[in-house]
């Protein structure tokens, strides 16, 4: 009797070994696994891009065209961003989004290489570029002797909250690392000019967006110098003083081009400003007329943040609100003066009327008494708020356009102001862009939506993101499964 226990014991001491031994095989090749798992996943993510973006408006992908333009590269292209890597990416979730998207430049360009840069413990590499101005954070492309640098600011739109404070709106990161690789690897940039000397407005973000499209920008005051002869914009932004008949010369000689035309003027008014004789009767010559007063819409729903002043144009011509990719978008003409054509054809000129207040707008005139009703509006809808005017050179015999010079006129300089240009749910900066790029002939050229960065999607750090993740797919899961373990081997010798 006591033989048999001492050989039920002996049974039971070797399977329970056995079953130890075999609990330890399984957590020995698990892990094995999970490390031979990470190391195939890691050769195959350099090769291959197997992230999945789920955000609601793929954030951390790049667009289909940067993807081409990536691709397409044939010149050798160094990103380098100035600061440790995980610095960088770690300073918020915004610089995240742009640490992703640089990520993916570099792992679908074949011609791209990535380099974080020790800006502050390398002062040499400064040294190799001593006419760029620098700092910690920002990031230098380069091709050949050729570079842009790219500032923090330049890669988000910004909005203000209720105390006046500059929060980010949406991400441009991708368009403006897009046109830094479309400037460095082009050959020539169109140069515009833009006047100053006649009280005109700045609208730093139109400037901003003319220099992220790789325009080259330029100021100019036609009192002592004439239009650059390679310039093919000048833009001329609500003088509020006259110009001198000298200064009309200038510009009817920069559209003139010494017969082979090819130049645009950009002229916006303003509801501000007063009488410019000259100025105003060079415009009527070409077939547009400023008008009195300032327009107003009379419809709550084609009015911007509740301001009657602040009034959306319509599309009328097809070509331009054709190319844009979401045409539902308004387009806003706020605080504009009342445009009207002369004619259509006349010889050598016409005019096209691109955008238009609607049937509900009307105008009130600059001596409108206080009393001024909406009412009291003698001027009504349909009208005119962007006019392109044209003398053409025609071939005789086949009427086709051989040469051909412009003048843009908008009723309204605020559709270039930041709250115009830098709305992402506007079509301003999309518009103008694809209006300015076909009259200067541009043939590169790459417009990509800003990515919105609002809500509660991205408002933890970098750092904490990458605990939570921790504790949901490692800590937690392995718990659990320990637990689960425990407790069978518990019950299973009990």
């Amino acid at each position: 009797m006591a033989r048999k226990t001492d050989l039920n014991t002996e049974k039971r001491s070797k399977e329970l070994l056995g079953t130890k031994l075999y609990f330890r095989a399984l957590i020995i090749i698990f892990i094995v696994g999970i490390v031979l798992l990470n190391a195939v996943m890691g050769l195959l993510d350099e090769r291959f891009e197997l992230s999945l973006d789920l955000t609601e408006n793929k954030l951390f992908e790049i667009s289909d065209e940067s993807r081409e333009l990536v691709a397409s590269l044939k010149d050798e292209v160094k990103i380098h961003v100035l600061a440790k890597e995980a610095d960088y990416i770690g300073r918020s979730a915004y610089m995240a989004q742009v640490g992703e998207v640089i990520r993916q430049y570099g792992k679908i360009g074949k011609n791209i290489t990535i380099e974080y840069v020790n800006y502050v413990a390398d002062p040499t590499f400064a040294s190799r570029y001593p006419d760029a101005v620098m700092s910690h954070g920002d990031i230098l492309v380069t091709c050949g002797s050729k570079y842009r640098v790219i500032k923090t600011a330049e890669l988000f739109n910004y909005t203000y909250d209720s105390k006046g404070n500059a929060v980010v709106a949406s991400s441009k990161a991708d368009q403006v690392l897009s046109s830094a690789l479309l400037y460095v690897t082009e050959d020539e940039r169109v140069i515009v000019n833009i006047i100053s000397g006649n009280g005109e407005y700045t609208m730093p973000s139109f400037e901003s967006l003319l220099l992220s499209n790789n325009y080259e920008v330029r100021g100019k005051n036609l009192a002592t110098e004439d239009p650059d002869p390679d310039c093919k914009l000048t833009v001329l932004i609500s003088p509020h003083t006259d110009l001198s008949e000298e200064e009309i010369d200038k510009l009817d000689r920069f559209l003139y081009n010494d017969g082979d035309y090819g130049k645009t003027l950009l002229y916006t008014a303003d509801a501000e400003q007063k009488p410019l004789l000259y100025l105003e009767a060079f415009l009527a010559e070409w077939g547009v007329r400023i008008g009195d007063g300032a327009v107003f819409e009379t419809k709550e729903n084609r009015v911007f943040n509740y301001h009657p002043f602040y009034a959306v144009a319509d599309y009328v011509d097809d070509v331009f609100s054709g190319m844009l990719r979401d045409k539902t978008k308004p387009m806003l003409m706020p605080i504009a003066r009342p445009l009207s054509v002369s004619y259509e054809h006349r010889s050598n000129n016409s005019t096209k009327v691109l955008l238009e207040f609607g049937k509900t707008a009307a105008v009130r005139p600059s001596d409108a008494p206080g009393s001024f009703t909406q009412a009291d509006a003698a001027l009504r809808g349909p009208i005119p708020a962007l006019v392109l005017a044209s003398y053409s050179v025609k071939d005789k015999e086949t009427g086709r356009v051989m040469k051909q010079s412009s003048i843009l006129v908008s009723g309204s300089s605020g559709m270039l102001d930041s709250y115009s240009i830098d709305n992402s749910s506007l079509s301003n900066s999309e518009y103008l862009l694809n209006v300015i790029n076909n009259l200067t002939e541009r043939k590169e050229t790459i417009s990509i939506k800003p990515k919105t960065i609002t809500g509660d999607k991205l408002n933890i750090s970098i750092a904490e993101a990458n605990m939570l993740g921790l504790i949901f797919a490692l800590l937690i899961p392995f718990a659990i499964i320990g637990t689960g373990a425990i407790i069978w081997l518990y019950r299973r010798h009990k």
